[in-house]
Parts: C-alpha cells; structure tokens; sequence
C-alpha cells in the first residue's frame, strides 16, 4: 500500500526496516564468517542534514565505526557522501545506502520522531531473504533497477 505525500508515492516501507535490509544484505561484506557480532545502526533524520552512522561490536561494549553517511537537503546537495572506517568497505551498502537517503522520504518515518537506533544481530537465511524483498520492493516503488548483491549473507 502507498499513500500521496507532496506529490511523491509514500511506500509502505518503514525507515528503519529499509536501513536494516542494506544491513543484513551487506553482512558478509561487513563482518567475517567467523564474527557473531551486533551490527547498530544510527540514524539522525535533519530539516538541514541527515546522517547516518554504522557500528559493528567488537567486543563487551567495544564498537567500531563501519561507516557514515551524509545528506544535505539543500538546493545543491555536493557534500552528500559515505566514509567506511576501521578497514571495512562494501560497494553494496555503499549503494544501497545512497539510494535510500536520497529517497528517505518515500519511507514511512519513525514512530518517534527525532534520532533513531537499530541494532542487527547476524540475520538467518530468512531474514536475509526478508530483507532482500524489501529492497526489490522498495527498489521497485522508487523505479529503480535492484541489482543482487553478490555475496548475500546467510548464517
């Protein structure tokens, strides 16, 4: 289901749920096999900017950052961009990403408005199968081509 907003179909996909799917279907280019950690995403939702910020547990109460990503939501938007950190890289989410800050507010928002944070433990083979529908489904509402993710995580 879709509903109108500003002239732009709204999908009936939620904002966190959409970020998450970038999540699961980039586990394996995130965390080695052998890893069992968290995965957290923050999401900050701005008038001016968004950001975004990935973290990975690394050990009890160590977090090490993955990436942030950046959005301004001005006329020009030319520092838009992603940063991965600490060693990881993942064209993937990198991709991924972009397209769903680009169109965040084609996702149904947070039910509590302001920051948001999300943590992803290591996804089943359902989940990742969740997750990747999701993003073909959200792919498809914004009329964009989902190209699969070649190492597609299972547990």
């Amino acid at each position: 289901m879709t509903s109108i907003l500003d002239g732009k179909k709204l999908m009936n996909i939620a904002m966190d749920r959409i970020l998450a799917s970038a999540v699961i279907l980039s586990w394996n280019d995130l965390l080695c096999p052998t890893q069992r950690g968290l995965i957290q995403l923050e999401y900050v939702p701005g008038a001016r900017r968004s950001y975004l910020k990935v973290w990975q547990l690394t050990g009890k109460g160590v977090w090490s950052l993955v990436c942030e990503y950046w959005m301004s939501h001005g006329v020009v938007a030319t520092d838009d961009g992603i940063m991965f950190s600490n060693g990881y890289d993942s064209a993937g989410l990198a991709e991924m990403l972009k397209v769903i800050m680009q169109h965040s507010d084609r996702f149904t928002a947070p039910l509590t408005p302001g920051p948001s944070s999300i943590q992803i433990k290591p996804p089943t083979e359902q989940e990742t199968l969740e997750a990747d529908g999701q993003m073909r489904q959200a792919y498809e509402g914004l009329g964009i081509a989902f190209i699969d993710i070649p190492a597609v995580a299972v547990a």
